[in-house]
């Protein structure tokens, strides 16, 4: 498998919430790769957002409505408060307010947490929307087309 196309596939089994088929695939994972699962998980957790936030996660939109960030994260706590180990709630609310505009609160955190937090996010979005989940090549083409955008510094063409 070609390393584009082992991360399209992990990425497909996280949105699908395959974690055991996205364990394997890491398993498969060079060093470099982990930080580059990192940034698709990132990538799709800004499309995902966008839909509960508005347009522009990770690409300088901000600031957040504190608002529907209180809203959001409210009915986060609820709907994950029998879950063991508990959900990092600061961690996913840093995460979030990083894609719109407050990037320092993301940064002192460590890179598993980062990921298990924007995973959360994601599961938790994935979850209200489930046309999303069940149409995985949707999100995954445009979490791709977010990451050409954060390195080109405007959209593929």
């Amino acid at each position: 498998m070609t390393p584009d196309a082992l991360h399209r596939t992990h990425l497909t089994a996280l949105v699908t919430g395959k974690i055991d088929t996205a364990a394997k695939l890491r398993q498969q994972f060079q060093a470099k790769d982990h930080g580059i699962a990192a940034e698709h998980l990132l990538a799709a957790v800004a499309v995902v957002l966008e839909y509960r936030f508005g347009p522009g996660a990770g690409l300088g939109a901000g600031p957040i409505d504190y608002d529907r960030l209180g809203a959001f994260m409210t009915e986060l706590r609820h709907a994950c408060k029998s879950t063991m180990p508990p959900p990092d709630h600061l961690g996913v609310e840093a995460v979030i307010r990083a894609l719109y505009g407050e990037p320092h609160l993301a940064a002192p955190l460590a890179e598993q947490r980062h990921s298990q937090a924007l995973y959360t996010a994601l599961a938790y979005e994935l979850s209200r929307h489930h046309w999303l989940r069940a149409n995985p090549e949707h999100l995954v083409h445009y979490a791709r087309k977010r990451m050409t955008t954060w390195i080109l510094g405007r959209p593929e063409e």
